[in-house]
C-alpha cells in the first residue's frame, strides 16, 4: 500500500473518530441536562471520549494499513487532538492546550491511537 493510500485511510478513520466524538458528546450534553453533572465528572468523561475515539480510529487505521500499525495509529491520535485543539483555539482565541491537562490529553490521544493500532 502506498503512503498516499495510508494517509487516505488515516483521514477516513479520523472521520469515524469525529462521528463517534459527536455522538458521545451529544450524549454527555444530555447527561449534563438530565442529571446536572459536576464539572469534574464532565472533564473526565470528555477526556475518556477523546481517548476512546483515538483508540477506535487507531484500530480502524491499523486494520486497513496492516503495516507499522502502531505508527499510523499514533499519527491518527496526534492528528485527532491537533484538529480538536486547532478548532478550539480558533473558536476561543486562547492557548489553553499548553497546560497540564492539555499535555495529558495529547499524550493520552497519542497513546490511545497507538494502542488501537497495535491491537488491530
Amino acid at each position: 500500500m502506498s503512503t498516499s493510500m495510508k494517509i487516505l485511510e488515516v483521514i477516513k478513520s479520523l472521520v469515524v473518530s469525529y462521528v463517534f466524538t459527536g455522538i458521545a458528546l451529544a450524549a454527555l450534553a444530555f447527561g449534563i441536562f438530565k442529571w446536572n453533572l459536576n464539572e469534574t465528572v464532565v472533564n473526565i468523561v470528555i477526556m475518556a471520549i477523546y481517548v476512546i475515539a483515538s483508540f477506535i480510529g487507531g484500530w480502524i487505521t491499523g486494520k486497513r494499513v496492516k503495516e507499522r500499525k502502531f505508527f499510523w495509529g499514533m499519527l491518527l491520535g496526534g492528528l485527532y487532538i491537533l484538529i480538536i485543539y486547532g478548532v478550539s483555539m480558533i473558536m476561543s482565541a486562547s492557548l489553553d492546550m499548553i497546560s497540564t491537562a492539555g499535555i495529558a490529553a495529547c499524550l493520552l490521544c497519542l497513546g490511545g491511537g497507538m494502542l488501537g493500532g497495535m491491537v488491530s
